[in-house]
C-alpha cells in the first residue's frame, strides 16, 4: 500500500477571524479564551442594538403610513362629499350605514392581554435538559421557581402574536385596497368630466362661421405682406437680322522635337575600340570561386 500525508484539520473562528486546529483542546482553549468572550459580547451588543434600531426604525414608518393614509382618507371623503354623483352617493351611504354589509366584512383584532409576565423564564439546553433564566438580572439557575412562563406558553404567545399580526397586516391591505379603488374612481370621474368638457367646445368651435372681412390686426403699421418679384417683360427693339458667320477652322500644329547634342571635350590617345556585349553567357549566373576559398 501507499503512504501518504494528511493535514491536520482547522477551524475558523467568525467572532475572531482566525483559524485553529480542530480538536476539543483546541476548541476549549480558544473558547475559554478573554478575546474570544469579548468578541461575543461585542457581537452580541451590536445586535441587540441593530434590532432596536431597527424596531424604533420600523415603528416609525408603520406611523407615517398611518397618518399618510388617514389624511388621504379624510380627503378622499371631503371630496365625495362636495362632489354628489352616483358613486359618492353609494359610498356616503356605505360610511353613513350600521356596517352590517356582508360583502366587506371588518376584520377585529383580538387584544392581547397585558397581564404581566412572569420574571423567570423556562429555557431548554442541547441535552434537553430545563434551566431558568431571569429577563431582568440575566441570571440562570436550575431550580425551578414557584412562577415560570413555560416553554408551552412561551410558544402560545408567540403563536398568538404572529396571528395578530398577520390580521393587522390583512385589514391594512384591505384598507389600502379600498382607498385605491375610491382614487381610481375618482380619477374615472374627472376624466368623464373633462371629456364632456372638450366635446362641448369642439361643438361650439364648429357652430361658429365666421362672415365677412377678416379682422385687422391691433398693429398701428398694419400687416405683414408678402413680397412677390414679377418677372422683367422683353421688349421688341426690331433691329436688322445678321447673318452668322461660320467659326474658323482649328489648325492644329505639328509637335516640334528637340534633339540635344552630347560633345566629347577630350578623346584618348588610343585607338577607338568598342566593346562587344557577350551574349547567353552561362558563366555569368554561375558561383565564382572567391580568393579567400
Amino acid at each position: 500500500m501507499t503512504e501518504y500525508w494528511k493535514s491536520q484539520a482547522r477551524k475558523y473562528c467568525e467572532f475572531c477571524k482566525c483559524w485553529f486546529a480542530d480538536n476539543k483542546v483546541s476548541t476549549s482553549f480558544h473558547e475559554n479564551g478573554k478575546k474570544h468572550k469579548d468578541k461575543v459580547q461585542e457581537h452580541i451588543s451590536k445586535l441587540s442594538k441593530k434590532s432596536a434600531k431597527d424596531f424604533k426604525q420600523k415603528e416609525k414608518m408603520d406611523d407615517e403610513i398611518k397618518k399618510m393614509e388617514a389624511a388621504a382618507m379624510t380627503a378622499y371623503i371631503k371630496d365625495v362629499q362636495n362632489n354628489a354623483d352616483l358613486t359618492s352617493q353609494n359610498i356616503n351611504q356605505m360610511l353613513g350605514g350600521d356596517g352590517s354589509n356582508k360583502s366587506n366584512p371588518k376584520i377585529v383584532v383580538s387584544e392581547i392581554g397585558t397581564k404581566s409576565e412572569p420574571i423567570w423564564h423556562e429555557v431548554k439546553n442541547q441535552d434537553g435538559s430545563s434551566y431558568y433564566w431571569n429577563t431582568i438580572t440575566s441570571e440562570t439557575t436550575w431550580e425551578q421557581p414557584d412562577e415560570y412562563f413555560s416553554i408551552v406558553e412561551q410558544e402560545k404567545k408567540k403563536h398568538k402574536e404572529e396571528q395578530a399580526e398577520i390580521k393587522k397586516q390583512n385589514l391594512k391591505k384591505e384598507k389600502h385596497k379600498e382607498a385605491i379603488k375610491e382614487v381610481k374612481a375618482h380619477m374615472a370621474r374627472e376624466k368623464m368630466k373633462e371629456r364632456a368638457v372638450k366635446k362641448d367646445e369642439s361643438v361650439l368651435t364648429k357652430s361658429a362661421v365666421d362672415y365677412g372681412p377678416a379682422p385687422r390686426a391691433s398693429k398701428p403699421y398694419g400687416t405683414w405682406t408678402e413680397i412677390v418679384k414679377e418677372p422683367a417683360k422683353t421688349v421688341d427693339l426690331q433691329l436688322p437680322k445678321t447673318k452668322e458667320l461660320p467659326p474658323p477652322p482649328v489648325v492644329v500644329e505639328p509637335e516640334k522635337f528637340q534633339f540635344k547634342e552630347k560633345r566629347v571635350e577630350t578623346l584618348g590617345e588610343g585607338p577607338v575600340e568598342f566593346k562587344k556585349r557577350k551574349l547567353n553567357n552561362t558563366k555569368r549566373n554561375m558561383r565564382q570561386k572567391v580568393d579567400d576559398e
